[in-house]
């Protein structure tokens, strides 16, 4: 009869030592390794478009007469 009653409360800390302590910790590290997947591929998806040639060149029109800078002494 003890050796049930200490066998059912061995298998019961070990459930709660699984449940509630290696878990979470294996959920959390799961979920912040996913998160910083995430974000690297964001920074390299900046990364390019950073990179990348503008398609469309910007032209500026110049109107009257341009003036070199002089060092004034």
């Amino acid at each position: 009869m003890i050796r049930i009653i200490l066998w059912g409360v061995l298998i019961t800390v070990i459930f709660r030592i699984v449940f509630y302590y290696i878990l979470p910790v294996f959920r959390i590290t799961s979920a912040a390794s996913s998160h910083m997947r995430k974000m690297q591929e964001q920074m390299k998806d900046m990364e390019q478009k950073m990179n990348e040639q503008p398609t469309r060149t910007h032209q500026v029109n110049k109107e009257g007469d341009y003036i070199d800078y002089e060092e004034v002494k």
